[in-house]
């Protein structure tokens, strides 16, 4: 459901290695794993949608992000804004694929259609971003909250994990649930410590 730049993939074995040997990746300035932290998820709005409906997203996106922090110390913020350097994740809302910032930002192969989100990488930054109305051109539809939130942490695991491939996340590896090519809640056992695991590293520069 994302990603078209990714790094050319490794054997599964080194890439289980990777998440667990953080020492192989760059480290977040944002935090120490010894002390808890407070990570900033940023929602950038591209689509002049209306405070209420914006704010009801906001909660939703929380709600599962505060789900995938259960049995950490560490916390999750998201908030709407304009995306900041030391945000650790930002996710732009736009109105659909024909209004891509990514295509926009970072330039290049089409991006498909009829999926709900995208991920892109190009050299230092990675970049993600939601579609208010999804699906093929003349069909496009609005999700609810729950259906953006499930794809809001699937395109924040393609993000964090930016050197995977789509089948990597979407296979085993990602462990089914959010990481699932059809991201699905409650989120699994290896969701959660996915996201706390990449919360904590910094792999690239986010799309502001």
């Amino acid at each position: 459901m994302s990603g078209d730049s990714r790094i050319t993939p490794v054997s599964p074995l080194g890439l289980m290695n990777r998440i667990l040997n953080t020492s192989m990746l760059s480290p977040a300035p944002f935090s120490s794993s010894s002390s808890p932290a407070s990570y900033s998820v940023k929602l950038v709005d591209h689509t002049g949608s209306d405070a209420s409906w914006l704010d009801g997203l906001e909660k939703k996106i929380q709600s599962v992000f505060d789900e995938c922090m259960k049995g950490s110390s560490h916390k999750v913020v998201v908030s709407w804004g304009k995306g900041v350097a030391t945000d650790n994740l930002v996710l732009h809302f736009v109105q659909d694929v024909d209004h891509s910032y990514i295509q926009q930002k970072m330039p290049g192969a089409p991006i498909k259609e009829d999926i709900g989100g995208h991920t892109r990488t190009q050299g230092k930054v990675v970049g993600s971003e939601i579609y208010k109305l999804a699906g093929p051109r003349g069909d496009r539809r609005q999700h609810t909250y729950t259906g953006y939130s499930k794809l809001a942490l699937h395109e924040s695991l393609h993000n964090l994990y930016n050197w995977w491939s789509d089948s990597q996340l979407h296979g085993s590896l990602g462990g089914g649930g959010l990481a699932a090519a059809v991201p699905q809640l409650p989120p699994t056992a290896l969701n959660k410590e996915l996201i706390q695991r990449g919360l904590n590293i910094k792999t690239k520069d986010q799309l502001l």
